[in-house]
């Protein structure tokens, strides 16, 4: 079978391009290797630009705000005075966007595994051949390493459900030794919260049963998955990356969904100029994606004594983080948070290089 664009992956990144792109009268192909469509770990914690970009029935709840939990039991409220962000149904999300690019005659095949990509050509269990290709098979992208488009690294992450205690407030649990370079989460649904964590550590059962102890709750349906952290080459030739394929997630929190809707826009506006895609990525987005990548360098080299003693500043800060919080664009809340407390960095780059 022939096509214009064979597109590799049916998450956020692969259904979103692949209704932008039929709907621009290209004939596409959608190949996933699951049975189905969805089943991925994920918070589904999204920001207003999310929904601007896809409008979906998939809402199940709204944030307005956050407790930060440091290692010395502090809790610190942020936010609490507006909707921040929104907490999505990822799986309903997926079929709302499958069911658009259907309607615009994009053809999907599922259980369909790539045995090897050569000279145009898929081999599966059957043969497609198409003009592009489009790499939107997560984090582990079997085409990203196919065509040899760049090592990143992972962070793992598990994610269950328990009972839901707060309506409206995300809880964030800050501990680097219980979780190594990331995090914990609490992130009230519909009927109940999703809890999770990432780390460094492949312990990740052993892992979310301790952080079930610390927060009191029981933690079940538990599933795993990577966090694809640093990003690969965008394109090559007539290939295109996107999504966690390309490495297009916040490495501060793992979040990847604005960034996967953006770049699937941006590669049908400018499609097939793929170096456009590249740059107009990188100017509205990819710029950020580099500065988180910086701060979870940062945060990396931090102890829980150093954790203790920014939650001083930001307890001294609130009023400014309400005021220019965002949690896409999370660089400008740094930048202000730092003019305003200079000390505070000086402080902070002795902590790392003492």
């Amino acid at each position: 079978m022939q096509f214009d664009v064979a597109i590799v992956g049916a998450g956020i990144a692969g259904n979103s391009v692949a209704y932008e792109l039929a709907k621009k009268g290209y004939k596409v192909i959608v190949l996933e290797k699951k049975k189905e469509i969805g089943g991925k770990i994920c918070g589904g914690l999204v920001s207003r630009r999310v929904i601007n970009l896809q409008k979906t029935d998939a809402i199940v709840n709204e944030i307005k705000g956050a407790y930060i939990h440091f290692p010395n039991e502090k809790e610190i409220c942020i936010g609490g005075d507006k909707t921040y962000a929104y907490v999505i149904d990822r799986d309903k999300f997926l079929y709302e966007m499958a069911e658009k690019a259907m309607a615009e005659g994009a053809i999907y095949k599922l259980n369909f595994s790539v045995r090897k990509i050569y000279q145009n050509k898929i081999y599966g269990k059957e043969d497609i051949k198409f003009d592009y290709l489009i790499g939107t098979d997560g984090a582990k992208s079997k085409v990203a390493e196919l065509f040899d488009m760049g090592k990143i690294n992972y962070i793992n992450a598990i994610q269950g459900e328990g009972k839901k205690l707060e309506e409206d407030f995300v809880r964030v649990y800050l501990d680097n030794e219980l979780f190594p370079n990331f995090f914990g989460w609490v992130i009230p649904a519909d009927e109940k919260a999703r809890i999770g964590l990432g780390c460094q550590s492949k312990k990740l059962k052993e892992k979310i049963n301790i952080f079930a102890r610390k927060i009191d709750r029981k933690i079940s349906n538990y599933k795993a998955g990577l966090i694809p952290c640093g990003m690969r080459k965008f394109y090559r030739k007539n290939l295109a990356l996107i999504g966690d394929a390309a490495g297009q997630v916040k490495a501060t929190s793992g979040g990847g969904i604005y960034a996967s809707l953006l770049a699937s826009k941006i590669l049908a506006e400018n499609f097939p100029n793929f170096k456009m895609y590249e740059r107009i990525f990188m100017e509205k987005f990819g710029k950020e994606l580099k500065r988180h990548l910086l701060m979870r360098r940062i945060y990396r080299r931090l102890k829980n004594d150093d954790l203790n003693f920014i939650a001083n500043y930001i307890e001294k800060n609130v009023k400014l983080i309400n005021k220019y919080g965002d949690i896409d664009y999370q660089w400008k809340v740094a930048k202000e948070f730092i003019k305003k407390n200079p000390k505070f960095l000086v402080s902070l780059i002795w902590k790392i290089l003492r």
